[in-house]
């Protein structure tokens, strides 16, 4: 294989593993593309392809715009988040609708564990206190996915 022939080898191989960059991203194999393209051409000058090298410089050139715009508009589209959050629902939502409504604690609560409130099992928080099992708890407080509660007092 003569000089020439190796300098366009690399040289396509440097190109083509910088746009494989763009689906594989992690630097490694777009900086040892940038290096290889960078190390044809200067190859291709010190062997005296000063046409070559030029010519190289050139679709180097052109190449740059092109691999932003293939960044910017191919690769994005298979890397961004495509979902729509139209019908989204945040924990918030849920939990608010359970402010104020009682309960009784399935587990004892040190001060964390679980209530039973309207048939259905949720994870509660207690603002400190330690509550037994079978205990009256009402919600006081939600926020996210948090549910706090205390403890019902009954009026004997």
């Amino acid at each position: 294989m003569d000089t020439l022939t190796t300098i366009i080898i690399i040289y396509a191989c440097g190109l083509l593993s910088m746009i494989a960059e763009l689906f594989l991203p992690g630097a490694i194999i777009g900086t040892l593309g940038f290096c290889a393209t960078t190390g044809s051409v200067i190859y291709a000058f010190v062997n005296g392809y000063t046409t070559t090298g030029t010519i190289l410089i050139f679709v180097t050139l052109a190449y740059v715009p092109l691999f932003f715009f293939l960044w910017k508009n191919v690769a994005a589209k298979f890397m961004a988040v495509s979902g729509d959050e139209r019908d989204f629902k945040s924990g918030t939502l849920v939990n608010d609708s359970l402010m104020g409504k009682e309960g009784e604690t399935a587990t004892p609560l040190h001060p964390t564990g679980i209530a039973r409130i309207d048939g259905k099992r949720y994870d509660v928080v207690t603002r400190g206190e330690m509550l037994d099992k079978g205990v009256r708890v009402k919600v006081i407080d939600t926020s996210g996915n948090r549910v706090v509660v205390k403890k019902v007092e009954s009026s004997d």
